[in-house]
């Protein structure tokens, strides 16, 4: 009896995830070539200025950025040249023997433009900044600076994804598979900003449902407190997100007992989500610079264009959805590199049939989500996606562009858990608490990224 009891919890999905997110986690961290996840040597950048208690970035020379050692950029030079977007050029192993030898020499500094990541809150950093102080102060080349940088900004994301899928009653392998898409993975295993984004997204969520669909009491003072803090680092992080935290009106008044102390506390997190998104903007809102510095863009002409010009915004958004509507369910399982590495056929398309069976079937026979719930998760779906769109049309898009560029997969990851909650039904059920379904799922997984990082090692190494 306890024999059969241990291989049951052996194969709990927080189990599954752990297990799947630490081996190939950090096999990823090293097979990755240096700065080629998506703007990662800019990431670097804003991490090294976090560490350094560089709260703010600065502007300078037309751009924002920050005062770095000079090794920084020339290490980034030196070991990651001409690889994004060419394929056929390939990762020297004696270009990263090289850098490695390069000195961090602290006091020699130079001012680095990074403005797509300038803008970003300090709390997106903190896991990368705490790997990069601990390399600072033993004053390491920085390419094992960053290296330490990937593995604490994994340390943090593995261990936010695992109270989310301990903290939520319902969805818990669904919480799994979405935090081990290839690209997921992926991300949290570079010096992306992305990592924590997702994870503290997955972890208000978690809280969130847990308040909503949990135990039949009254919510507590301190579920409402780590709800609040957990909101408020992901409205600092991406003010896109803001509106995911609409499934917080998911929780019954009679979880507040009264409605007063509902309209009370749901009013106040509201407020308190959209003054926080709203005092970064403030601070940092003079480092908002051109991103495509040869291109005609300008987030003021295309906002009266919208305000003035309706018609020809929804046009856009049209031709984006018809174009681009496949690339995005690619990206968002997995395209990873500079988005230039491509992943085989059967992980997109059995990737995505599992998260919809998984949707459809993992249910709690004790937990009826109403209609009224659904329609609040659809609608965080949709403002965070129109919020998304926004800014790529903003910031990403050229003037007069009847199409909106720039958008990708992984920017939905964190609003995923809300999409996913439409499926959720009481008539479709298998037994999900099996040994023999987690079996099934960590084979998959473990066959999803060994595929993976085969074809990370044909891209960059053969």
């Amino acid at each position: 009896m306890n024999n059969s009891a241990d291989n049951r919890v052996a194969f709990t999905p927080e189990w599954v995830f752990l297990v799947i997110s630490v081996v190939f986690g950090y096999i990823f961290i090293f097979v990755t070539p240096p700065f080629q996840a998506p703007d990662e040597y800019h990431h670097m950048f804003r991490a090294y200025h976090v560490s350094m208690g560089g709260l703010v970035s600065s502007k300078a020379l037309g751009s924002s950025g920050a005062v770095l050692p000079a090794s920084i950029g020339n290490t980034v030079i030196n070991v990651s040249t001409n690889l994004s977007q060419h394929p056929e050029n390939k990762q020297k192993l004696s270009d990263l023997a090289k850098v490695m030898n390069i000195p961090l020499e602290p006091y020699n500094t130079v001012f680095y433009l990074f403005p797509n990541t300038a803008r970003y809150a300090p709390v997106m950093y903190t896991p990368q900044s705490v790997g990069i102080l601990i390399g600072r102060l033993f004053n390491a080349a920085p390419i094992y600076i960053m290296y330490l940088g990937r593995m604490t900004n994994l340390i943090v994301w593995i261990a936010l994804i695992y109270i989310a899928i301990v903290t939520t009653p319902i969805y818990k392998w669904l919480f799994v598979l979405l935090a081990l898409t290839p690209m997921s993975l992926f991300l949290s295993a570079s010096l992306s900003a992305d990592a924590f984004t997702n994870g503290i997204a997955f972890v208000s969520a978690a809280l969130i449902f847990k308040a909503a669909f949990g135990s039949r009491g009254e919510v507590s003072s301190g579920e409402l407190v780590l709800i609040f803090l957990t909101a408020a680092m992901l409205s600092l992080s991406k003010q896109v997100y803001v509106p995911a935290l609409l499934i917080f009106l998911m929780i019954p008044v009679r979880k507040f007992g009264t409605l007063k102390k509902y309209i009370t506390t749901s009013v106040s997190f509201f407020v308190f989500n959209i003054a926080a998104a709203y005092s970064w903007y403030f601070l940092s809102k003079d480092l908002l610079v051109p991103l495509r510095l040869k291109l005609d863009i300008s987030p003021q002409r295309q906002f009266y264009s919208i305000t003035h010009y309706p018609m020809d915004f929804v046009i856009a958004i049209k031709n984006t959805v018809v174009r681009y509507w496949s690339d995005v369910l690619t990206d968002f399982i997995g395209k990873l590199g500079w988005l230039d590495t491509e992943l085989p056929a059967y992980i997109h398309i059995t990737f995505w049939v599992l998260l919809i069976f998984t949707a459809i079937s993992e249910n709690n026979r004790d937990i009826l989500i109403k209609l009224k719930d659904k329609a609040v998760a659809t609608a965080a779906v949709v403002c965070t996606t129109f919020l998304i769109v926004l800014s790529q049309y903003l910031t990403w898009t050229e003037v007069d562009k009847n199409i909106v560029e720039g958008l990708t997969g992984r920017y939905f990851i964190p609003v995923m858990p809300a999409l996913f909650l439409l499926f959720y039904n009481n008539k479709y059920h298998i037994d999900m608490k099996s040994m023999l379904f987690g079996i099934l799922i960590l084979c998959y997984l473990a066959v999803v990224m060994i595929s993976t990082i085969a074809a990370m090692i044909t891209r960059y190494y053969l």
